[in-house]
């Protein structure tokens, strides 16, 4: 009996051992699946190709999604290899996915049946002061996220199933440069419809260059709004019929007219009678400035831009014309062979006017009609006397009435005009003014010295030729008539 009761309490403890045992090997695993780097399901991404069409249509646009079901704190991935069968398809188009759209810079290349793509987040840094913090933050989500689409055509003698799908996944790596678990979700396949003729008057895609519009472009919704500057007076139109055989005729995108303009653009099917229009409400601004147009010379004053009055006088020569200014396209007045141009500005103080700027020099000066001089490929401004400038030799303060503009400047007794002005590069000199031509050119006094000099040497070499030419007559002479003297001996007297 008693050894009974040994066994019995023996197995039992056994057991428990064994249950013991049992739960700390499941404990265990438990906590190394948790704990082990780089396999936890919630670092896992599953990667997929999505559509929204069930068929491709022979010769249509089909668009498919690359989406990734979470982005937790990922700062770069790829390449992903997007592949598809060539023979069915030819690649049309690729777009950043609107989800991360300003966080990652991509890189992407085409082949025959492949679409290669990489990006990297870089906005994301860390901060200097403190490793474990952020001075912009990674991109995270924890729901699904479009990383890129892309547009496909599919061919018009295609037949059987369009199939796409992810070919590699490649690295997807977090903020701390540590890579994350990636698998290949589902991919699409897509029966490809024979067409007879086509009924498709959609279009796949329209945009206008360097303009947004409103709403987002979706192939059902037929009206849309734009602006664009007054400068604008023609836009680049882009219309991709989804299906190759439908004809699309784009009009009114070019005159525009300050206030509301429509651009309509026709799309007809293959079939000839199915057809839409779709609409773009195009505004054009009726100032020329755009908004809150700024400008900061090299002295850090700022001006604001402004229209320029209809009724105000702009300088002969001058031609209106838009040019990029700190990156602005405005409305300016330029002359050619000068560098600057006229603005028309407000300082913030005084009343608006022209103003003249470099942009080499980035400095700004007002226009005074009164005492400005445009010559050919020069601007000049009569200046106060600079301290420490004398004026030069012989010439007394007066003032020059040119019939246009009073100069004020200097003259001498040959009643030669100077004036002291300043380029539009800020450097100072005296001009001299031609009445006959109304021509400025810089003024440089004779130097009399060397004048004078040349005089004395002129009247030096004249006297030594003079001499030299007395001095050769009376040796010619001289010899002649020792010559003569020997041909004809004189008698002597007895």
């Amino acid at each position: 009996m008693r050894k009974r009761v040994e066994q019995g309490l023996a197995a039992k403890t056994v057991r428990m051992i064994s249950v013991s045992v049992a739960a700390l090997l499941i404990t265990m695993t438990v906590l190394f699946k948790i704990c082990a780097p780089g396999v936890s399901a919630a670092s896992k991404i599953t990667l997929s190709v999505e559509s929204d069409t069930k068929s491709a249509g022979q010769g249509n646009i089909v668009t498919v999604r690359v989406v990734a079901d979470s982005m937790p704190g990922i700062t770069e991935f790829g390449p992903i290899v997007l592949s598809y069968e060539k023979d069915e398809a030819e690649y049309v188009s690729f777009s950043q996915g609107k989800d991360i759209l300003g966080h990652f810079v991509f890189v992407e290349t085409q082949s025959k049946g492949k679409i290669t793509v990489s990006a990297e987040d870089q906005n994301f840094r860390k901060s200097d002061s403190d490793p474990d913090e952020y001075d912009v933050e990674p991109f995270r989500s924890d729901n699904k996220v479009t990383l890129f689409t892309v547009s496909l055509r599919v061919k018009p003698e295609s037949v059987g199933n369009l199939n796409i799908g992810i070919e590699s996944t490649g690295v997807f790596k977090n903020d701390a440069g540590e890579k994350q678990d990636v698998v290949k979700g589902s991919s699409v396949s897509l029966p490809i419809s024979i067409n007879t003729v086509s009924k498709d008057a959609t279009l796949a895609f329209l945009s206008l260059d360097g303009v947004s519009i409103s709403p987002e472009f979706n192939p059902n919704i037929t009206d849309y709004s734009a602006t664009v500057e007054r400068a604008v007076t023609e836009v680049q139109v882009t219309a991709t019929a989804n299906n190759m055989f439908a004809s699309v005729v784009i009009d009114n995108n070019r005159n525009l007219q300050v206030g509301m303009n429509v651009i309509s653009i026709d799309v007809t099917a293959q079939d000839s009678e199915t057809k839409m229009r779709y609409t773009i409400h195009i505004t054009r601004k009726e100032s020329f400035v755009p908004e809150n147009a700024t400008l900061v010379d090299n002295a850090g004053n700022a001006y604001t831009f402004l229209d320029i009055p209809d009724n105000i006088t702009v300088p002969e020569g001058f031609v209106q014309t838009m040019r990029v200014i700190n990156g602005y396209s405005v409305q300016t007045y330029a002359r050619e062979g000068i560098s600057s141009v006229l603005l028309y500005l407000f300082d913030g103080t005084n009343s608006p006017a022209f103003y003249f700027y470099n942009p080499v020099e980035k400095t700004v000066i007002p226009y005074d009609p009164e005492n400005t001089i445009i010559r050919t490929s020069k601007i000049l401004r009569m200046s106060p006397l600079p301290e420490g400038v004398a004026v030069p030799k012989g010439f007394v303060a007066a003032t020059y009435d040119t019939g246009r503009i009073v100069l004020r400047g200097y003259v001498d007794k040959n009643s030669n005009f100077i004036c002291f002005m300043t380029d539009e590069n800020g450097i100072g000199d005296f001009y001299l003014y031609n009445p006959e031509t109304g021509s400025f050119q810089i003024y440089r006094p004779a130097d009399r010295r060397a004048e004078t000099l040349y005089k004395y040497m002129f009247e030096v070499f004249l006297i030594i030729a003079i001499i030299e030419a007395v001095s050769l007559v009376i040796t010619v002479y001289m010899v002649r008539k020792i010559i003569a003297d020997k041909a004809s001996p004189r008698p002597k007297r007895v």
